[in-house]
């Protein structure tokens, strides 16, 4: 799939956060991956510097799934294997992990 000039803006923008909403099938996961895979090939960002949240545990392991095989397809299988403890989530997991890891 080849992405519109709006979602290839929100691959490769840096400098700031950027959010991603939209509609089921517009392209969203697609466009989070896609980012998620620039920042790692472009040298910005390692794996665990990384943070993706989505609402649905069925999109975040979409998303992580998806990930999974273009970092093989690229043979990059140092990030494949950080992959595992990366910050690739439901909000909630990602609130729960935080609490889990830093407790009072």
């Amino acid at each position: 799939m080849s992405l519109t000039k709006s979602q290839e803006t929100a691959v490769t923008f840096t400098g700031r956060n950027v959010l991603v909403s939209a509609g089921a099938g517009t392209g969203k996961t697609t466009v989070l991956v896609d980012r998620f895979l620039h920042f790692l090939v472009s040298g910005q960002a390692l794996v665990g510097e990384i943070l993706a949240l989505t609402y649905t545990d069925k999109a975040a392991n979409e998303m992580k799934s998806r990930i999974l095989k273009k970092l093989g397809e690229l043979g990059r299988e140092r990030d494949r294997r950080d992959l595992e403890s990366s910050y690739i989530s439901t909000i909630h997991a990602f609130c729960a992990r935080v609490l889990r890891e830093h407790p009072f």
